[in-house]
Parts: C-alpha cells; structure tokens; sequence
C-alpha cells in the first residue's frame, strides 16, 4: 500500500473538506461529517481531516502509480478550489 500526506493551514479546513466531497461524489462515492471527510475513486483512497488551523489530506492506493493518480487528481482540484486563499496542496 502506497500514500502521501499534505498538511495545509487554513483556518477553514471543514469548508475545503465540504467543498471537495460535493465536488467529487457526482462521479464517485465521498461523504464528510464536519471535521472528517473521504472520497472513493477506483484507483484509491482520499481521507481529509480538519484541524486548530489546518487540514490534513491523506492519499492511499495499492500502487505508486495509482497513488499519483489520486494525488494529481484530489491536487488538482484543491488548487482550484483554494486559488481565492493562495493555498497550494503540496505532498510532504
């Protein structure tokens, strides 16, 4: 199993998580609950967590390749969403 994991401060991590699962689940299977969200794609696995000023967004899949395409994919978006912030989702 192969992942990666962002941490990034914003005092507005349960709005990106609310923000992300919406998006995400008109193609595939996401849900949050407040500080806690997840999204399914078929390559892998996004779990996103809010934090005291900052969100935590972990990418799991059973290979490197898979792993990217998550991580590109749930990047990808993220930017977008945050580009009014100037936040960047960068893999520790």
């Amino acid at each position: 199993m192969a992942d990666c994991l962002a941490r990034i401060a914003t005092p507005d991590g349960e709005g990106y998580i609310k923000k992300l699962c919406i998006h995400f689940r008109h193609k595939v299977e996401a849900d949050w609950q407040e500080r806690q969200g997840w999204v399914q794609f078929a390559m892998g696995r996004c779990e996103l967590n809010a934090g005291a000023g900052h969100l935590e967004v972990r990418c799991t899949a059973a290979t490197p390749a898979e792993l990217a395409a998550v991580a590109d994919t749930v990047k990808s978006h993220f930017d977008r969403f945050a580009v009014r912030d100037g936040l960047v989702l960068r893999w520790a």
